[in-house]
């Protein structure tokens, strides 16, 4: 999970290099079906921008904001074509 400030960008940029996963349990059975990374972004916060002095301070409400989803045969194809690590990009939809 990757917290977001304000402003959109990360609460700790030193821990982004360090986050990632590695699936080991798919098979090549599983590898010939559509499958997909998806990624919620939950907004943490209030309810409305504008509600600040309202309601306790302590209460936060976890709110879905947008959704972001890639394709795991694009990410096989792309690294078998360039033979090295790759950064992908998912646009999140809001």
């Amino acid at each position: 999970m990757v917290r977001l400030n304000k402003n959109g960008g990360p609460r700790n940029p030193e821990k982004i290099d360090r986050m990632c996963s590695l699936f080991t349990d798919l098979s090549s059975k599983d590898m010939k079906r559509d499958l997909y990374i998806v990624a919620h972004v939950i907004r943490i916060g209030r309810m409305l921008l504008n509600d600040s002095k309202k309601g306790p301070p302590h209460l936060h409400y976890r709110r879905p904001y947008g959704c972001a989803v890639l394709s795991i045969m694009d990410v096989l194809q792309s690294i078998s074509e360039i033979k090295e690590e790759k950064d992908f990009v998912l646009k999140v939809y809001t």
